[in-house]
């Protein structure tokens, strides 16, 4: 679909955990040629991706994300001069990590690595396409801020990780406290295994959560008019959030960044969760639509790395769900 056909028309973001209707991808191109065995980690990756094989994968994705009634969009088709713009950017297919779409409009983050500088403008340029517009972005060449979790429409929470600075930080919060309520602001390991947010939190329902307790050292609640250190897991809990704790040996294999289609039913990669952690989740009436990845584990992402989230609908209640992995597997 053209962007000249496709516009918003104010209709957009996912505050709310209601059910996911549309998204944006990259659809993996020519850029992936760039990556070779002496440069693959500076455009951090893994490994040298199977450029066939990461294509074909993330086709079979975006067809199951199809299948369950999620519109998907493509990013060049929103971009003009996409193919020169896109040449040079084999991480962009991880569109996520560039932007989070509030009801108030986008949270554009500022790549920290130089590599994914420019991530934001092209990313930008599309949503401005669609009607979306910037609520947060960061001007200065200095900035480093790659991404937040939006836990409810008065809630978010950011993370300083490897890929956050302290300036930027101070920045998203002053600017979010003036349109959300309050602010949780965590500080986890500077290290590549959790360089987002989503490696360490990411709810499931409203009253749902898989956690990696290690992995939050320390929490603060900013308000507009005050700020004070919590205990993350018992801030939670008082909430009415249960949190279902993950291993290490899972938090490596990016248990928590996971893509919810609607309360109680996620996305996820079948080789993220042990199967103990499975059942927990199972009982609690949680549903897994499981996709296989191989060549796609070049790339060190996940599913909800590969996801722009554009719209989801209101709230409802979180349904009663079959057991964990029954439905159709995406590819194999």
């Amino acid at each position: 679909m053209s962007p000249e056909i496709l516009h918003t028309n104010g209709c957009f973001g996912c505050d709310s955990l209601g059910r996911l209707t549309r998204v944006m991808v990259h659809r993996p191109g020519d850029e992936l040629g760039v990556i070779n065995e002496a440069n693959y980690r500076d455009w951090l990756f893994d490994s040298v991706p199977d450029v066939a094989g990461f294509r074909a994968e993330h086709d079979a994705y975006c067809e199951l994300l199809r299948s369950h009634g999620v519109e998907v969009l493509e990013l060049a088709d929103y971009v003009a001069s996409a193919p020169a713009k896109l040449a040079y950017m084999p991480n962009i297919t991880y569109m996520h990590d560039v932007a989070v779409i509030s009801n108030r409009g986008a949270i554009l983050s500022r790549m920290a690595w130089a590599g994914r500088r420019d991530e934001h403008l092209v990313v930008r340029e599309a949503l401005e396409t669609l009607g979306i517009p910037i609520f947060a972005a960061f001007d200065d060449p200095q900035d480093a801020f790659e991404g937040c979790l939006l836990l409810s429409p008065r809630t978010v929470l950011v993370a300083e990780t490897e890929r956050h600075s302290p300036a930027s930080i101070r920045k998203f919060i002053a600017r979010a406290l003036s349109a959300f309520d309050e602010v949780i602001y965590v500080k986890i390991p500077k290290a590549r295994r959790f360089m987002h947010p989503d490696t360490v939190y990411n709810r499931i329902t409203d009253r749902l959560a898989l956690v990696y307790r290690p992995g939050i050292e320390a929490a603060y609640l900013y308000r507009r008019d005050a700020v004070e250190p919590v205990d993350f897991p018992e801030f939670m809990r008082a909430r009415g959030i249960e949190l279902v704790n993950v291993s290490d040996a899972e938090q490596r294999r990016l248990a928590c960044s996971f893509v919810p289609l609607e309360p109680g039913v996620i996305f996820h990669y079948d080789t993220a969760l042990d199967p103990a952690t499975c059942r927990e989740l199972s009982r609690r009436g949680v549903e897994i639509i499981p996709f296989h990845p191989h060549a796609l584990h070049a790339g060190g992402g996940s599913l909800r790395c590969l996801t722009l989230r554009l719209h989801r609908t209101a709230d409802r209640s979180t349904p009663a769900a079959p057991p964990c992995g029954s439905r159709n597997k995406g590819n194999g």
